[in-house]
């Protein structure tokens, strides 16, 4: 009866795909980078979420190569009171944890650096609620990033066009 037992509450902790846990690297931390994001950020809505996101430029002290995304989940004190937000946060981060896969994909594919801000409008009703509109609203976010890419890459050749030489005929 000395040897301890082992706890079988607590899960190993992994970045693993398969286990489909939201690492600690992807939460959204520090006053600059909210700064950031509530200063240039482009916004949306999705049933009771309220979607910020900004693209941050990759930089050496930004940008970890396993983790292109990182989120903040953020519930204001007017949903209610501390049980109400907790129970929401909880919900927005299963629902995003199981639903983010195709945004993943879409950063990894374009190397975009992402912060993103899930804003609770009110409290909501139940999990498959909060789980439909977070699908919704991933989906537009990820129309939203491919046409940002796009305007961008139209801008940068137009510059381009701007600053080449013109030759006389």
């Amino acid at each position: 009866m000395s040897e301890k037992e082992p706890n079988n509450l607590l899960a190993p902790l992994s970045t693993d795909a398969q286990t489909h846990q939201l690492p600690k690297l992807s939460i959204l931390r520090g006053k600059s980078a909210f700064e950031r994001l509530f200063k240039a950020s482009n916004t949306f809505r999705s049933g009771s979420i309220l979607f910020r996101y900004c693209i941050v430029p990759i930089n050496e002290h930004t940008f970890t190569p396993k983790n292109s995304l990182q989120i903040a989940f953020i519930a204001p004190k007017r949903l209610g009171n501390a049980v109400i937000r907790n129970r929401t946060k909880r919900l927005f981060k299963e629902s995003f944890r199981t639903s983010n896969t195709d945004l993943h994909h879409f950063l990894k594919k374009n190397s975009i650096y992402l912060h993103l801000a899930l804003i609770a409008r009110y409290p909501s009703p139940n999990f498959e609620y909060v789980k439909n509109h977070m699908r919704i609203g991933l989906n537009n976010l990820i129309e939203n990033l491919a046409h940002d890419i796009d305007t961008l890459q139209h801008l940068e050749e137009y510059k381009e066009v701007q600053q080449s030489p013109k030759s006389r005929i």
